[in-house]
């Protein structure tokens, strides 16, 4: 088989059985490149290949020692590039995906030249007959023969213009997405290494929910679909439910589980870390029992989340804080207001004395004549004495209100607080 037929037809076996491993061959020039070289590696025993040319002194010494559709074309050639590749990806790669591709295409390869002719001697040294697909020589194609081969690329590249959405997809992906319903993309969600969008457009009885969204969490009976800030949940036998669309795509982000420990937080401390975000899992423990806004009348000091999102606590005493004591603090206010003026009237005369003697203080800044700095020193000498020996007046009532209003307010805070194991579900950009 020629050249051009090996690189498309390459491509499309390449690509299709690396679908099953959710490999595309187009996601990056790496893998388009291991697959066109992977497609033509076995005819670098060929000098006149288009391969061998590249490599033409390592072309011309295979050639001279093993000849054409020897060793190369071999199982053993198979095995031993793709143990090779194994090696230089896990060193240098967190996935295997380039080895999956090269085993493919250079079988691939192997294999279109078994359904030639000749064949191609699978065993190749331990065993040199060839091997041929199928048994039938007519029904095999003559390398070389430009109708044959022509047809041959024609069917090739047909295939591959209605297998590009299965190769971008992978296959279990495609099938999924072609049954269209809750189970197949609960599998989908399960069995992707990457973040999925979906997209989804369905009804429940008479509610019709449509938009793209961002697959946060599946369960085995339940999808969790994060859009636009809201969660979106689906479950698998739902009754009024009816899908007209539910269909995913891959992104180039990978979920991720972050597990933190919480110890005593405030509430407005835990509110701001928890919005927002998906809850996989976790308990959190209070000192005083507290609520949450969806539901603030169950008042409890232990909580635990399962597929919960943008959790938020309310204190309940704080949220049904009785009129008795919001009279009873606006009553202890005015008497602490009142006692506060009344002191300061007790005390008018030795802050207007203060007043005065800073007042002299100042003038000694001025250009004074000697009367006057004399007169002035004399009245500040007057008024430090008479401060001195004033004793203003004090009034315990006013300690006595502000202890009363801190422990009401105490108490009507509560003092909650917050602590225990909290697993997020994290969408981040990952290296590919």
């Amino acid at each position: 088989m020629t050249a051009p037929n090996h690189l498309a037809g390459g491509v499309i076996f390449t690509g299709l059985f690396c679908s099953f491993f959710s490999v595309n061959i187009f996601a990056s020039p790496l893998f388009i490149t291991a697959t066109i070289i992977g497609s033509l590696l076995p005819d670098i025993d060929h000098t006149k290949s288009w391969i061998g040319k590249s490599v033409f002194p390592l072309a011309k010494w295979l050639s001279r020692n093993y000849g054409h559709r020897t060793i190369t074309h071999s199982i053993f050639f198979l095995l031993g590039v793709y143990l090779l590749s194994i090696f230089v990806e896990k060193n240098f790669r967190e996935d295997f995906s380039v080895s999956t591709i090269l085993l493919f295409a250079i079988l691939s390869h192997l294999i279109f030249d078994m359904v030639t002719v000749a064949g191609i001697p699978l065993f190749y040294p331990f065993y040199k007959n060839p091997c041929v697909l199928p048994a039938n020589p007519d029904m095999r194609i003559r390398s070389g023969n430009i109708r044959q081969e022509g047809i041959i690329l024609f069917i090739f590249c047909f295939l591959s213009f209605f297998m590009f959405d299965l190769f971008q997809n992978g296959f279990w992906s495609t099938i999924n997405n072609n049954f269209n319903d809750v189970k197949h993309q609960i599998k989908e969600y399960k069995k992707s290494p990457y973040a999925l969008k979906i997209n989804y457009d369905y009804n429940i009885y008479q509610n019709h929910y449509k938009g793209t969204g961002e697959l946060i969490q599946a369960t085995e009976n339940e999808l969790f679909i994060l859009d636009d800030g809201k969660i979106l949940t689906l479950k698998k036998d739902e009754q009024g439910l009816k899908v007209s669309v539910l269909k995913t795509t891959k992104t180039k982000n990978k979920i991720f589980e972050n597990t933190i420990e919480i110890n005593n937080l405030r509430e407005s401390e835990i509110n701001k870390l928890l919005q927002n975000k998906f809850i996989a899992a976790g308990t959190i423990y209070t000192n005083f029992g507290t609520a949450l806004k969806d539901n603030p009348l169950e008042i409890k000091k232990k909580f635990q989340f399962e597929n919960k999102y943008n959790i938020n606590f309310v204190s309940h005493v704080q949220d049904t804080l009785s009129a008795d004591k919001e009279k009873k603090i606006q009553e202890i206010e005015l008497k602490l207001k009142n006692e506060e003026n009344q002191l300061i009237n007790d005390n008018k005369n030795y802050y207007l004395d203060l007043a005065l003697l800073q007042q002299e203080k100042n003038k000694l800044k001025e250009n004074l004549s000697n009367y006057e700095l004399n007169e002035t020193k004399k009245n500040i000498i007057e008024l430090e004495k008479k401060v001195e020996n004033y004793k203003p007046k004090t009034n315990l009532m006013i300690a006595v209100y502000n202890n009363q209003l801190d422990k009401i307010k105490k108490s009507h805070l509560g003092n909650i607080n917050y602590s225990g194991t909290i697993t997020f579900i994290k969408i981040s950009p990952i290296d590919r």
